[in-house]
């Protein structure tokens, strides 16, 4: 199974738990592997071929425009897994995400 994460307007970085993570950026054909306490760093606007062994659990931390990164998630959850009840939770945690830091946002600013 190889995976083809998306130019995201965000930095995202992989720490593996247990398990490989195969990886090849882009215009090569040489892959380099990734083993448990690795972390892996995906800089904004790359795109990359991944794939993971069985058992591969790993913590995935984002920083920079986080909803550049959804498209790719949910199209994977709707086209792939059709876990639609996941899909459901992600969106409804998201928008609470959302509600929060505008509220946040708009209580420093002094509006309310």
């Amino acid at each position: 199974f190889v995976l083809l994460p998306g130019r995201y307007w965000a930095e995202i970085s992989d720490t593996i738990i247990s398990g490989t993570f195969r990886q090849w950026k882009e215009g090569t054909t040489k892959s380099e592997t990734y083993y448990p306490g690795d972390t892996i760093v995906h800089g904004v606007g790359e795109a990359t071929s991944v794939q993971w062994s069985a058992g591969t659990w790993m913590v995935e931390y984002g920083r920079g425009f986080i909803p550049s990164t959804l498209g790719f998630a949910l199209a994977d959850t709707l086209f792939s897994t059709q876990d639609f009840l996941t899909m459901f939770y992600t969106v409804r945690v998201y928008v609470k995400g959302l509600l929060l830091e505008a509220g946040t946002l708009l209580t420093d600013a002094g509006v309310f």
